[in-house]
C-alpha cells in the first residue's frame, strides 16, 4: 500500500509580488497536483503552510480553507487600489517608481510657518533643530497599513483555522525570529497582528508595537515586530521543523515552495532618489539575498544527505537527529524580466501589473507541474 501523500506549503515574502502566489495557487486548485508517474491529485489540500510578509497573508487565507477570501481581497486590490492595504501622504507610487512627497514630508518636520521659522533659525538655532528633531523622530514609516490592519482583525480568527500555519514575523528590539501557530495566541486580535507584523514592509509600513503569544509553552510579548522576510524571506525552516516531527513509514511529505522572485534581483538603470534607494536597498536587493541563501542552503543540505546516503551514511543535524531529504518542487520565476521589465517593483500596484503576475503564476505553475521525472519530486 502506498505511503500517505502530504503537501506542505512555503509562501516567500514579496509585496504585491504576492499576486504572482494568487496565480499559482488558482493553477494548483484548478487543475491539481502532478506527481513524476503521472497521476494528479485533484482538489489538494495542504497539510501545512508557512508563510512571511505577503506569504503569510496569503498563507493565512488559504490556512483558514478561504481561498475564495484571498481572490477577492486581491481583486479588491486590482479594483479599488492599494489603499486597500495602505495609506500615505509621504510617498506615492507612480507606475512602477516610488515618489517621495517632500511638500507633506515638510509638513510633518518643520513645526511653524516660514516666518517662525526664520526668525527662530536667527535667534534659537538649536530650539528650532530640537524641534524639527523630535517631530522626524515621530515618523515611523513612509505609510500607514490600517487598512489592512482592519481586514485582518475582520477576517482572521483563530476557529477558523483549519490546517498548521506558522507565520513569520522578526523583532527590532532583539533581532530574533518568531513563527507561532494559531493555537499559540489566546485572543485573534493578537493573532492579526502576527500576521499584520509579518506583512509589514520595513520602512514602508510602521512595525507592531507588541504581539503576546506562546512560545515553548511560555506566555511572552515581544516589542516592535516587523516582517519576517528580514531575517527568513522563505520560511522553509519551519517547514522543515514541522514535517520532521510527522514523518513516519506512512507518510510521504512533498514541499511546495512558491517564491516571488527570480534567483537573480532585476536590472534597475535609474537613479533612484532616496527614498527609491532605500526602499530598493530593503526590500528588493537585500530580502532577495535571504531568500537565496536560505533555498541554496537547503538546496546543499538536501543534495549532502543524498550524497552520505549512497555511502549508507547518515548525516546529523545540530539537534544529533538524521538529516532528512526532502522532496519539492520550486514555483517561481527563472528570469527576473519574466514578470515583465517595467513590473519589478515590490509595492507596484497597478491593476495590470497584478492581473499580470497572477497570469505568469498560473503559467510558471503548470510548468513545474508538466516537468515529470523530476529527480526532486516523485
Amino acid at each position: 500500500m502506498a505511503n500517505q501523500k502530504k503537501y506542505a506549503l512555503v509562501l516567500s515574502g514579496g509585496g504585491f509580488k504576492g499576486a504572482f502566489q494568487v496565480g499559482a495557487l488558482q493553477y494548483l486548485m484548478d487543475n491539481g497536483i502532478r506527481h513524476n508517474d503521472g497521476t494528479i491529485v485533484i482538489n489538494p489540500k495542504f497539510d501545512f503552510i508557512a508563510g512571511v510578509s505577503v506569504g503569510a497573508l496569503n498563507g493565512s487565507f488559504m490556512a483558514m480553507d478561504d481561498f475564495e477570501g484571498l481572490k477577492k481581497l486581491w481583486n479588491d486590490v486590482e479594483i479599488k487600489g492599494a489603499g486597500e492595504i495602505y495609506t500615505s501622504d509621504l510617498v506615492e507610487v507612480q507606475g512602477s517608481k516610488i515618489k517621495a512627497r517632500f511638500d507633506n514630508i515638510l509638513k510633518k518636520i518643520l513645526p511653524e510657518s516660514t516666518l517662525n521659522l526664520a526668525f527662530k533659525f536667527i535667534f534659537k538655532k538649536q530650539q528650532l533643530l530640537d524641534s524639527i528633531g523630535q517631530r522626524f523622530d515621530q515618523i515611523k514609516s513612509l505609510a500607514d497599513s490600517q487598512p489592512l490592519r482592519n481586514i485582518l482583525m475582520q477576517q482572521i480568527k483563530r476557529s477558523k483555522f483549519k490546517i498548521p500555519f506558522k507565520m513569520g514575523f522578526a523583532s527590532l528590539v532583539d533581532g530574533k525570529y518568531h513563527s507561532p501557530q494559531p493555537k499559540d495566541f489566546d485572543s485573534d486580535e493578537e493573532l492579526a497582528k502576527a500576521i499584520l507584523a509579518s506583512a509589514s514592509l520595513p520602512m514602508v509600513f510602521p512595525y507592531v508595537d507588541t504581539v503576546t503569544f506562546r512560545e515553548n509553552g511560555k506566555l511572552i510579548t515581544t516589542k516592535n515586530l516587523t516582517d519576517g522576510g528580514v531575517r527568513n524571506i522563505s520560511p522553509l525552516q519551519d517547514a522543515i521543523s514541522f514535517i520532521k516531527e510527522d514523518i513516519s513509514d506512512a507518510t510521504d511529505w512533498h514541499i511546495i515552495i512558491i517564491n516571488c522572485s527570480a534567483d537573480e534581483e532585476r536590472v534597475d538603470n535609474t537613479n533612484p532618489n532616496v527614498v527609491g534607494y532605500a526602499f530598493r536597498v530593503s526590500n528588493d536587493i537585500l530580502t532577495n539575498e535571504v531568500l537565496e541563501n536560505d533555498y541554496h542552503i537547503f538546496l546543499l543540505i538536501n543534495s549532502l544527505v543524498e550524497q552520505a546516503a549512497l555511502k549508507n551514511m547518515t548525516l546529523l543535524g545540530t539537534d544529533d537527529l538524521p538529516l532528512i531529504k526532502f522532496k519539492y518542487k520550486v514555483i517561481r520565476p527563472d528570469d527576473p524580466n519574466e514578470l515583465g521589465n517595467d513590473t519589478g517593483d515590490t509595492l507596484d500596484s497597478r491593476p495590470s501589473v497584478l492581473n499580470f503576475r497572477k497570469f505568469k503564476g498560473a503559467e510558471i505553475a503548470k510548468r513545474q507541474m508538466d516537468k515529470l521525472n523530476d529527480i526532486n519530486w516523485s
